[in-house]
């Protein structure tokens, strides 16, 4: 979990929700771009590919040191996003930024890019943003309150088994189902994290749920959650065994 939380960190370092309010560290450049549209949203089509050609036209960064996609994407019930968070790390002019694009549900899509000493040893993004754009969302179970879709990355060796109930790998458009996949690599890998939204937990100042009935849900614990596994993890994996 301690890559989780190294993520979440650097998430509240780079930008704080929406507005577009981020915390600068003192000495730290940030740069606003003009809003510019994107594709017009479909239901079950968020525009992904779209976002990133957009960052590549307004954002002169260098591609070739493009590295550490984070995704954050919220659906409702009707399979139509409502938000679309996304940042990358890359060099402008030799020195090492962070680009994000906060994207709303009507297209209009907020881009900045902020000054930040971090070098991630990931992948480029665009394989990860693949991926996701080829996960069939028509065919997903949206329930009663939407979905949140969220990449993570891992730095640690893994196994996935049944006890998470729907793993899939994304192959050519579809979900294909998984029995196991283990990793132990030194490479970085990601999941994409499929998570029915529920009723918020009221948690009380003593750390506890005012409901006592009521407590987060891990994913592992939730039979409705999708854990999702782009090509290049699967070619990453030790061990891959399909259902």
């Amino acid at each position: 979990m301690k890559d989780r939380w190294l993520a979440v960190g650097i998430v509240v370092v780079v930008a704080l929700a929406f507005g577009r309010a981020l915390y600068v560290p003192p000495g730290y450049e940030t740069i606003d771009y003009e809003t510019v549209p994107v594709l017009p949203p479909e239901q079950y089509n968020p525009p992904i590919i779209e976002i990133w050609e957009a960052m590549e036209e307004q954002i002169p960064f260098d591609n070739r040191t493009a590295r550490g996609a984070m995704l954050d994407m919220s659906f409702d019930a009707n399979g139509s996003f409502t938000v679309i968070r996304f940042y990358f790390f890359a060099d402008m002019e030799g020195e090492p930024w962070v680009h994000s694009a906060f994207v709303l549900r009507n297209g209009s899509t907020y881009l900045s890019s902020q000054r930040l000493d971090y070098r991630p040893p990931h992948p480029h993004p665009l394989g990860i943003l693949a991926a996701v754009d080829s996960i069939p969302f028509s065919e997903i179970s949206y329930g009663e309150r939407g979905m949140d879709l969220k990449v993570f990355y891992h730095e640690e060796n893994r196994t996935y088994d049944d006890t998470y109930g729907n793993i899939y790998a994304a192959l050519d458009g579809t979900l294909r189902p998984l029995k196991e996949i283990s990793f132990a690599t030194t490479e970085v890998w990601h999941t994409i994290e499929i998570y029915p939204l529920q009723e918020p937990v009221v948690i009380d100042l003593s750390g506890e749920p005012q409901d006592e009935n009521r407590t987060a849900t891990r994913i592992d614990e939730d039979r409705r959650a999708l854990v999702v596994f782009a090509p290049r993890e699967i070619g990453l994996a030790e061990r891959v065994v399909y259902a």
